[in-house]
């Protein structure tokens, strides 16, 4: 029911006779509260579901309840970087899936296109891309290199030298990725005009360069979770 709709039915409920537990109540009677209130949620606004945590703005007034020396703007900002980030790993992850690809492999994709045609890499520049230990890169092309996804060969002029290079099946897996990706993207930018997202883009863009200036080393993983 919308909210007009939620008025218009309240006012015919007050101009008329009502009946509730066989008991009469007239519009005097609602005039002067004598019947049990409307305790239910607001027209086109939902409960939301309490297993899904506070929204951002209650989260930010806990903080501020328990922790008086809070910047609400500043927490705001941050918070709802983390909460989108986290929703848009989620959404990535279900697209990769759906294409029979874990973001482990994924990233491996990423930076063999990087890299440029021929798409070549060895698995040592691989692993300080990533942040991965040598160990870790072998399991992972390994997996991929049973998949078709990449090929792993002698480079010929150095025969101790091992090259990961990207099939065309494993390029293939990236156009479609990026082709999921660019739906979903749009879809998240769709209330942003062109300049509020050039003017987005270059504020994320200042944040990140800070954040890579404080903390040149947290490009990869810390501790390997393959």
């Amino acid at each position: 029911m919308g909210w007009n709709a939620w008025v218009e039915e309240e006012a015919r409920r007050k101009t008329s006779k009502l009946k509730f537990d066989a008991k009469e109540y007239t519009a005097k009677d609602f005039e002067a509260n004598e019947f049990m209130p409307y305790s239910g949620p607001m027209p086109d606004q939902p409960p939301r579901d309490p297993d899904h945590g506070p929204t951002l703005d209650e989260q930010i007034a806990i903080y501020q309840r328990e922790y008086g020396e809070l910047d609400p703007q500043v927490e705001k900002i941050v918070n709802a970087l983390s909460r989108l980030d986290r929703r848009m790993s989620v959404a990535y992850g279900r697209q990769l899936a759906t294409l029979g690809l874990n973001h482990a492999e994924w990233e491996v994709l990423k930076e063999l296109v990087m890299a440029g045609r021929p798409y070549r890499l060895g698995p040592g520049a691989l692993a300080k891309r990533l942040g991965l230990t040598p160990a870790a890169m072998t399991h992972r092309i390994d997996r991929m290199a049973t998949a078709g996804l990449v090929t792993r060969e002698r480079d010929e002029s150095n025969r101790v030298r091992v090259i990961v290079e990207l099939t065309d099946e494993g390029r293939e897996k990236w156009l479609q990725v990026m082709r999921m990706a660019s739906v979903f993207e749009e879809d998240l930018l769709q209330d942003l005009s062109g300049e509020e997202r050039v003017t987005l883009g270059e504020l994320l863009t200042r944040l990140l360069r800070r954040v890579e200036d404080a903390q040149p080393d947290a490009g990869g993983r810390l501790s390997d979770l393959d």
